[in-house]
């Protein structure tokens, strides 16, 4: 069983129905992007506390607990409408993520979790009169800077996020 979130076909059939051209190639690319899309889904979607201790957004446990690599399928789990989610399979809009995630790998391979290194960042730059400041993150905040925020991975999984249920009721229409 491969330990990525889908399938080659599945993704194939996800990238055909949308026109995405640039999903090509052998199965060993696409099944290796795959599983690069699958662990940026795993690491972009947990939270680090002040206290240095990570959490998954995604709700309830683990299916077989620690020894389970990826963080799907989960028990307990309920999407945002407070469905039950089965406690064997991996939602589809996980692997939907997944293969837009994949593409991105596919066509520049490590774009998702690019290295970092704050002394690089260059906060304002003057070339002759010419003077351009910078937005720089704060990566002394414990987030990630050079991860991407890609809007359609996060409206394709923000279904199984979190369920209305886990809201505090303020937030509950």
């Amino acid at each position: 069983m491969p330990d990525y979130y889908g399938t080659a076909a599945g993704a194939d059939a996800y990238h055909a129905a949308r026109g995405n051209a640039a999903w090509t190639g052998d199965d060993s690319a696409k099944q290796a992007a795959l599983l690069r899309a699958s662990d940026y889904i795993d690491g972009r979607y947990r939270r680090r506390f002040p206290t240095g201790r990570w959490e998954s957004l995604f709700p309830g446990q683990k299916a077989t607990g620690r020894a389970q690599v990826r963080e799907w399928p989960r028990t307990g789990a309920a999407d945002y409408e407070d469905n039950l989610l089965p406690e064997d399979l991996v939602p589809l809009e996980v692997e939907q993520a997944t293969y837009e995630a994949a593409l991105r790998e596919l066509v520049s391979p490590g774009s998702l979790s690019p290295d970092f290194v704050a002394t690089t960042l260059v906060k304002s730059e003057k070339v002759g009169p010419l003077e351009t400041t910078y937005a720089v993150p704060d990566a002394g905040a414990g987030e990630a800077p050079t991860r991407p925020v890609i809007t359609v991975i996060d409206e394709l999984i923000a279904p199984v996020l979190v369920s209305r249920a886990a809201l505090p009721a303020v937030f509950v229409l």
